[in-house]
């Protein structure tokens, strides 16, 4: 069950509060003071939604009386009725933010974060205010890749609060400012905020599409924006537009959704760079979209918001199409291509590849390196641990090439492997003991013909 209260202090985007089957309270100076709702909250009531003003209200207090009857602060929907274009927008958006928060999945004790309290509205800014929760990332180490090498949060994060050592990423919750741009730049979802649990999103977007009557359009904003509504758009609030990927800018349109847009902060941008982050992605999306055209159609499927959202989103509309063929700037696909001539086949490629999309095996043909472009997330950690990467042994391109993906698996690289003159085991590739051979010169002759001749385990015996 669902309690819904709605401040009634100034003119509702329609002659009368939205008119739904959950029904809705309206109280009088609800922005003022939100512990009123605790004479009205029935027995019973799991889910709890605020419809405020939020130029007046301060967040932090709204979640202050959430917290006090019970509730999450961080699973209680809010919307702000300034920003609602009419009724039937105040309708779409009360389903929308219940079907949300029916679908929070709660927040550990590490995913809760406090930010000072709102200083841009008025109240915020006439008195002391109460400090606002905000979701914060957590790491689950079991679906870490981090033991491998991987480090594609770390890049990305825009404050410098993951850093990784020894083989596993710390999280600094103090320096965090919980943009959720880790949540998206993890290749393995590995890293979760609550606030933007993908199965959360995708509710909300699926209950406001499927109820909108025509096709509606959908504009993710900033937390902390102040976008006014719009006939025939819906706001679907994210910690910040930087997080964003053409994955999830293309599945509103797969579920059903007119057009998709992004907005972000309103106070003369980020200063952070995380604009420059969301024009990357939102030239990568148009990209897509016009060369995808009429492809883009509502799918039916489902879960397109995990971390493979933009190779599943493009692999739905393009997979297996020759035709089509995308280079992107910042997208989260890649394709790899290996020089025989250069690579050493170490394998080190394989081993760091947080997705598997890179994978080596070794048998008694020798060594052979795979790749799949359809798990491939173009992080480019393959190339930056190369060790013949300068001299030109991998290259990584963000490119989606609907030819290859037919393709699939494939074989990049094959290395044929001396054995073992005691142990029949591998000694190492080929191409491997040519490069030492290099590097020692004439001078190291019988070292490399103990190296070429032995495996690891029967060397100096």
């Amino acid at each position: 069950m669902t309690a819904v209260f709605a401040c009634s202090d100034a003119a509702y985007p329609g002659e009368a509060p939205p008119g739904t089957a959950h029904g809705v309270i309206e109280l009088a100076g609800l922005c003022d003071d939100p512990n009123q709702v605790a004479r009205f909250v029935p027995e019973g009531e799991d889910l709890l939604v605020f419809m405020i003003h939020r130029r007046d209200v301060n967040l932090g207090a709204l979640q202050s009386a959430a917290r006090r009857l019970g509730f999450d602060p961080l699973g209680v929907g809010v919307i702000d009725l300034d920003s609602l274009p009419d009724s039937h927008g105040a309708e779409l958006a009360l389903e929308g933010v219940i079907a949300r928060i029916s679908e929070f999945p709660g927040a550990a004790p590490d995913q809760v974060k406090l930010l000072p309290a709102d200083r841009s509205t008025r109240r915020g800014f006439l008195g002391l205010g109460t400090p606002m929760y905000v979701g914060a990332p957590m790491i689950h180490p079991a679906d870490c890749a981090a033991a491998d090498g991987c480090k594609a949060c770390v890049a990305q994060c825009p404050v410098g609060a993951l850093e990784w050592s020894g083989g596993a990423v710390a999280h600094d919750i103090t320096a965090c400012i919980a943009c959720g741009i880790c949540v998206t730049a993890c290749p393995t979802g590995a890293i979760a905020n609550p606030v933007v649990a993908p199965e959360a999103v995708e509710a909300e977007l699926l209950a406001v599409i499927g109820l909108s009557g025509p096709p509606i359009g959908i504009r993710y904003r900033c937390r902390d924006s102040r976008v006014e509504g719009e006939g025939g758009w819906h706001q679907v609030e994210v910690p910040c537009t930087g997080m964003l990927t053409v994955g999830w800018m293309l599945a509103p349109l797969l579920m059903g959704a007119s057009r998709v847009d992004a907005v972000s902060c309103d106070s003369g941008g980020c200063g952070l760079g995380n604009d420059e982050r969301l024009r990357a992605t939102v030239r990568d999306f148009d990209l897509a979209r016009a060369a995808l055209g009429e492809r883009i159609t509502a799918s039916g499927a489902r879960g397109l918001l995990g971390p493979d959202a933009t190779r599943r989103g493009l692999g739905l509309v393009a997979d297996s199409d020759a035709a089509i063929s995308l280079d992107f700037e910042s997208a989260d696909v890649g394709n790899v291509t290996i020089e025989p001539s250069v690579c050493t086949a170490c394998e080190m490629c394989a081993q760091i590849c947080p997705t598997a999309a890179i994978e080596s095996v070794v048998d008694r043909a020798g060594v052979h390196i795979y790749f799949d472009p359809k798990a491939c997330v173009g992080c480019g950690q393959c190339v930056g641990t190369c060790p013949e990467a300068a001299s030109g042994a991998i290259f990584m391109s963000k490119t989606f090439d609907g030819a290859e993906w037919a393709v699939g698996r494939r074989e990049l690289r094959h290395d044929p492997t001396p054995a073992c003159e005691i142990c029949g085991g591998p000694v190492a590739p080929a191409a491997m003991l040519s490069r030492i051979g290099e590097l020692l010169g004439e001078d190291g002759g019988s070292t490399m013909s103990m190296i070429a001749r032995r495996c690891i385990n029967h060397r100096g015996r």
